[in-house]
């Protein structure tokens, strides 16, 4: 079985939703928010090219970035994307995708800060 390290992952697109800073039960930090993106290739009958994803920031790039985030925001996330299976109740099988950010950088032109590059991987 081939194992890549270097899959990284980057994504540009708006926050659709207040980013929601919370602390796990054991007190790690985790900042989650859905990123709306678009593709070359449509994603549905209608023609559109937008896609969403949910983007979870843990630990250092969540403290520092929680508070500079904000709904309709553009940023361009760096990291992996995880793939989460389970069983559900009735023995049926489901999967779901989640951005897990190790860098976050507001490229919004309208964003009036000095400082574009706010964390990045603290490990």
């Amino acid at each position: 079985m081939f194992f890549n390290q270097m899959n990284i992952n980057q994504l540009k697109g708006r926050i659709i939703n207040e980013p929601e800073l919370r602390e796990t039960k054991t007190g790690k930090k985790i900042l989650a928010f859905t990123l709306m993106y678009f593709t070359r290739q449509s994603t549905d009958a209608e023609g559109s090219h937008n896609n969403f994803i949910q983007v979870e920031a843990w630990q250092k790039v969540a403290e520092i970035c929680g508070p500079m985030l904000m709904k309709g925001l553009e940023v361009i996330v760096n990291g992996n994307i995880l793939q989460k299976r389970w069983t559900d109740e009735n023995g049926k099988m489901k999967s779901n995708f989640i951005f897990t950010a190790e860098a976050i950088s507001i490229s919004d032109e309208k964003f009036s800060s000095g400082q574009q590059e706010y964390a990045e991987d603290a490990a």
